[in-house]
């Protein structure tokens, strides 16, 4: 029942769909489904008359002026096929308000049916091919239909799925508002809907975001690839574009030309990546970004590092030296480094830091340690909503769909003393995992599919595309600034060797191998085609190769005169200065005067004025403050006393892990709720003194590998701040182990990185099973190395 305030209010259901048999007959259309429809834009007409059609608001005004709703309808040329009658002299957009009295034309109610029918089969097809049109869009370079997805083309991207035929090709439809394939024209002839529907949904762009529950959101990414030539370029972009693909793919040719028995995870069959990256970051800088941290694994990473980063090409070309390092540290594989460079960006013209994070060979590890990172920048750069600071974060097909730690970071988008706002996700797609096909490593139709789970919208790209890629890199950027969520590239492509160069890939997948070896580089595909349109002559081509290939030899000259190498060249953080000449063995004060000690316990067990605390609390507070003038203390003391005597000194501290603003144990209590009124708290070691750091402590999710990432991360940006995780039980850091081998453990030894990350690992004999009781200290006295402490405290 659609009752609104207004001068004369009516239901659709009850006036529309109970009427008498004779008026129901004169106006067929309000029946079923249509009338459904019809009561749909009828309560959003209330609302604002603006948001339906002029045609409609017309009608309903009518039908409210007393209008029969069989004589409130006049029709405008579009639902005469083109030919305009007596009463039907209008286009639709022009469609004016006609009065009660006026209303003496009435369309027959045959032709009235068919034109409502028309409109909704109109609007069912274009929501259809937002709906399925990637399904069959044309993604794969190779033109090797997917394991998931074939060449069928659903029923519901077929005109005679909705009864159209030839001779409906030429009739103009009204469009729907829900779609912008007209621009400024309300009507549109079925042929030409039909082509650009699929031009839009079907060519080398595949667009999944159907699944937003948010309709602004629909809309907005329906208006940034469905508007008459929003993809196109300039001719000067597409200068800038082809020459970033000469320098992503000679970059690789180099390299295998130079030394062609090295590992080096090159980029061949995705060489478009370098451009999309640097797009993004062009996008995102010009947006207001001044801090790009970038997240990736092996493959193309030193071609990241050259052109993107812009780290000395002499310096990248001198890991392929056999030099060792010269300070300290074991090194690690030049593809596992990471850098942290401050640059002009030529594009907008801005400041920008970029840090690609070093990583292990552990696929998608560095996914959390990124996102903690960037929380962690934006907090100390007071930037709560990271519009200055952005995670990018690039993935393979089948490590995406494949690691569980993908969807754990997935779920820290939206918590608040984890969130970043929104990351913009590459996963670099060339179908295949090491030797493992897609229909062996995912039970869904895209590698991408977690991504729906979180209400991210899904951009597929052909790689092969350059500017198509280049597009949806604008709209992602744009995307993640509107909305400050999470937006997902697929960059469907190819690998053209093995999984490294050394790799025989024929004995897997001959047949894929056997296409790609006919499939030409992309960007020899890109300078025919720029040389076609006219965009550049064969000089300018000619320049551009020759301009790159000095660089190139150059900077390989200059490396063979290097004589050291240093780890130090390759910091992904900023504590390289923080030890540095500093006496090893001084022992800072640590003492602290008990009057400051007694104030922090006194306001760490106050109640404070008109707040329900339970009774239990109560007891527990007046307890601490008994024990602290009987000159005794227990853990939860002593934890605070640490805790509030850095706050006092300007030691930012932060907690974080499962349950630990009570604490498992029911002893730490940092977070008191009100009993009577909902999300009242109140942190007592927040309320220490004005001057006071501020304490974060946090419940996490449910989980210990993305948490302990991210809690690295986070500590890596500040070496004055405390920050810790809490296992739940100490045991249970047994599934965030590699977050503990392959970072905390080794990370200063492989990457001469710095972090003070501490982690508390309660455990103790209270006589429940041994998995929750010991710990396993073992492991973690294995694990110590010279600059690692391990605490064994009991609770």
């Amino acid at each position: 029942m659609l009752n609104r305030v207004s001068t004369r209010t009516f239901s659709l259901s009850v006036r529309w769909l109970q009427t008498p048999h004779s008026r129901v007959a004169a106006e067929p259309f309000m029946n079923g489904s249509s009338g459904i429809y019809i009561e749909q834009m009828y309560e959003s007409w209330l609302h604002d008359k603006s948001s339906v059609h002029k045609s409609w608001d017309a009608y309903f005004s009518n039908v409210h002026a007393g209008a029969e709703p069989g004589q409130a309808f006049q029709s405008p040329s579009i639902f005469s096929q083109g030919v305009p009658t007596p009463h039907a002299t209008l286009a639709m957009r022009d469609f004016k308000e006609v009065q009660p009295s006026t209303a003496t034309s009435v369309i027959p109610a045959d032709d009235l049916t068919r034109a409502i029918n028309d409109h909704l089969k109109i609007q069912l097809l274009i929501r259809s091919f937002q709906t399925r049109g990637h399904n069959i869009a044309d993604l794969d370079p190779l033109g090797i239909n997917s394991a998931d997805l074939d060449d069928t083309i659903p029923r519901e991207l077929e005109l005679d799925f909705y009864g159209f035929s030839e001779q409906d090709l030429d009739r103009e439809f009204l469009l729907p508002p829900t779609t912008f394939i007209g621009g400024d024209k309300a009507t549109l002839p079925l042929r030409d809907i039909f082509e650009r529907l699929k031009k839009i949904y079907c060519h080398r762009t595949g667009i999944e975001y159907m699944h937003l529950t948010n309709y602004e959101q629909q809309d907005w990414v329906r208006k940034h690839f469905e508007a008459p030539r929003v993809t196109e370029l300039t001719p000067a972009q597409k200068k800038v574009l082809f020459k970033r693909l000469i320098r992503s793919t000679k970059f690789e040719d180099f390299l295998a030309k130079k030394w062609p028995s090295e590992k080096r995870f090159g980029l061949e069959g995705c060489e478009v990546l370098i451009p999309a990256i640097k797009q993004v970051i062009d996008q995102s800088s010009a947006m207001g970004v001044d801090s790009v941290v970038i997240g990736m694994p092996h493959r193309g990473r030193l071609n990241v590092l050259s052109n993107v980063c812009r780290q000395p090409l002499s310096t990248i070309l001198s890991q392929f030296s056999t030099l060792e390092p010269t300070d300290e540290g074991s090194g690690d594989v030049k593809y596992h480094l990471g850098v942290c460079i401050e640059r002009l960006n030529r594009q907008s013209q801005r400041n920008i830091k970029i840090a690609v994070v070093a990583n292990p060979s552990h696929l998608e590890a560095v996914d959390p340690v990124v996102q903690g990172k960037v929380h962690a920048e934006a907090y100390y750069s007071n930037d709560p909503t990271c519009d200055r600071h952005l995670a990018l974060v690039l993935h393979g097909d089948a490590s995406f769909s494949g690691q569980g730690v993908v969807m754990e970071t997935f779920n820290l988008n939206d918590l608040r003393d984890y969130t970043i706002h929104g990351a913009i996700h590459i996963v670099v797609n060339n179908q295949i995992g090491f030797t493992t096909d897609p229909r062996s490593s995912r039970s869904s139709p895209y590698c991408t599919d977690a991504g729906r789970v979180m209400g991210a919208p899904i951009f597929h790209v052909n790689a092969d595309d350059p500017e198509a890629v280049m597009h949806v890199c604008n709209v992602a950027s744009e995307w993640r600034k509107e909305f400050r969520k999470d937006v997902i590239i697929d960059l469907v492509c190819y690998r053209r060797y093995g999984h490294n160069e050394l790799d025989e890939p024929m004995f897997t997948q001959p047949l894929m191998y056997q296409r790609i070896k006919q499939t030409k580089p992309v960007l020899e595909q890109y300078q025919k085609k720029i040389l076609a349109e006219g965009v550049a002559d064969q000089e300018y081509v000619d320049d551009e190769f020759s301009k790159y290939g000095s660089i190139l030899e150059e900077a390989y000259e200059s490396a063979k005169k290097i004589t050291t190498v240093r780890n130090r060249d390759w910091l992904d953080s900023p504590w390289d200065d923080f030890f540095r000449d500093k006496n090893p063995f001084y022992v800072p004060p640590t003492g602290i005067d008990k009057e400051n000690l007694e104030q922090i316990v006194m306001k760490f067990s106050q109640i404070p004025e008109g707040f329900n605390l339970h009774r239990g609390l109560e007891r527990t507070l007046k307890g601490r403050r008994d024990m602290f003038h009987e000159d005794s203390l227990d853990w939860s003391i002593g934890e605070a006393l640490a805790f509030g005597s850095l706050l006092k000194e300007g030691i930012h501290v932060r907690l974080s892990g499962q349950d630990v603003e009570r604490g498992t144990f029911s002893h730490r209590h940092h977070v008191l709720h009100d009993q009577k009124i909902d999300q009242k708290t109140y942190n007592p070691l927040n309320d220490l003194s004005e001057t006071q750091a501020e304490y974060v402590v946090c419940n996490s999710s449910l989980s210990e590998y993305a948490v302990l990432g991210f809690e690295l991360g986070y500590s890596l940006v500040n070496p004055n701040s405390l920050i810790i995780w809490e296992a739940q039980f100490g045991d249970f850091a047994n599934t965030a182990q590699c977050v503990i081998d392959q970072f905390i453990s080794s990370g200063q030894s492989k990457w001469i990185r710095q972090s003070g990350l501490t982690l508390l690992l309660p455990h103790g004999y209270e006589g429940m099973v041994q998995n929750i009781a010991v710990l396993g200290q073992n492991v973690f006295c294995k694990c110590v190395m010279k600059m690692m402490e391990f605490v064994l405290m009991r609770i």
